[in-house]
């Protein structure tokens, strides 16, 4: 490999075990790249992190440690301005590396017209490989279509809508490159000038969730974002979420879904937005009688919906 060089940035909090195991599967590609290809690791003031096996396993890797969780978009414009390569590659630290990812990123990059950013794709670490997280890793920006199929439980009860496979781009052809329009952050190489330019992810979308859509809605101004299935990582998914417990996790989500509307959008589209999740709220609690194999317990289930209900109704941003 040569110049463009590519900086991973991999933000961790309470993930010991995916870390060092994400490190491993970089190790020997950053090796065999050279100086080209380097890796910034940012924590979120973990309560055991593991330093010394983690320079064990990655060797040159750059440590950054917070002393307080910063949450996950500050952590990584932390990385970012640490980088020093022309392409940012985010990485969650529950993907593990499928065969030469570095390598088809560049030539992502140097395809035309000129990508912004690339999704490599995200298949799921406990599968043999070849099972592509299509429902979660690409998706078009929310709409309040979208919206209110998702929060009155249609996409739920009908998975195979038309609507729904337009929305994740589950017709599209998954062996071959195409433009998207807001993939997951667990994997995403942006440009680093592009993205220093736009200061990055916007910091109010802590700790998590959202700040992603935000981010890929202000670089498609700036270029095409391409999903590029000849890079590869295998992805977990959801170690972050289930570590904060459902109950929390539901509310800071929504609470950024209405940021997210407000600024994009403005106030009556977050109105509509937030009459919506008010709706989908009062929907959940009426079905919590009848058990569902996806939901967690009932009393956390209460517990979330009632927080996140209770957010809907609050009048600020």
């Amino acid at each position: 490999m040569s110049t463009p060089s590519i900086s991973v940035v991999i933000v961790s909090w309470e993930c010991s075990e995916e870390l060092l195991a994400c490190a491993s599967s970089l190790a020997p590609l950053v090796a065999a790249a050279g100086g080209p290809v380097e890796v910034v690791v940012v924590d979120n003031a973990s309560r055991e992190f593991p330093s010394g096996e983690l320079q064990r396993r990655l060797p040159g890797v750059r440590i950054i440690r917070n002393h307080a969780n910063r949450g996950f978009g500050p952590a990584a414009n932390q990385g970012a301005a640490a980088a020093t390569g022309d392409i940012v590659l985010l990485l969650n630290p529950d993907t593990v590396a499928i065969g030469s990812p570095f390598p088809a990123l560049l030539e992502a990059f140097g395809s035309s017209p000129a990508p912004v950013a690339v999704a490599p794709a995200l298949v799921d670490l406990h599968a043999d490989g070849a099972l592509a997280q299509d429902e979660f890793q690409l998706r078009r920006f929310p709409t309040l279509g979208q919206a209110c199929r998702e929060l009155l439980l249609v996409d739920r009860l009908w998975p195979s809508n038309r609507w729904l496979r337009h929305q994740r781009y589950l017709d599209e052809d998954r062996i071959r490159p195409f433009a998207v329009e807001q993939p997951a952050a667990a994997s995403l190489a942006v440009r680093r000038s592009t993205f220093l330019e736009l200061s990055g992810f916007d910091e109010r979308y802590v700790p998590a969730w959202f700040e992603d859509v935000d981010l890929c809605l202000r670089l498609s101004r700036h270029g095409p974002i391409v999903f590029w299935p000849q890079a590869r990582f295998a992805h977990v998914g959801g170690v972050a979420s289930r570590k904060l417990g459902y109950d929390r996790f539901l509310p800071i989500y929504y609470r950024n879904a209405c940021r997210f509307w407000h600024t994009h959008h403005g106030l009556g589209a977050a109105l509509a937005f937030r009459t919506l999740l008010v709706a989908g709220m009062l929907l959940r609690l009426a079905l919590l009688p009848f058990p569902s194999e996806k939901a967690p317990t009932r009393r956390v289930a209460a517990r979330a919906t009632l927080r996140t209900l209770t957010q809907a109704l609050h009048t600020t941003r």
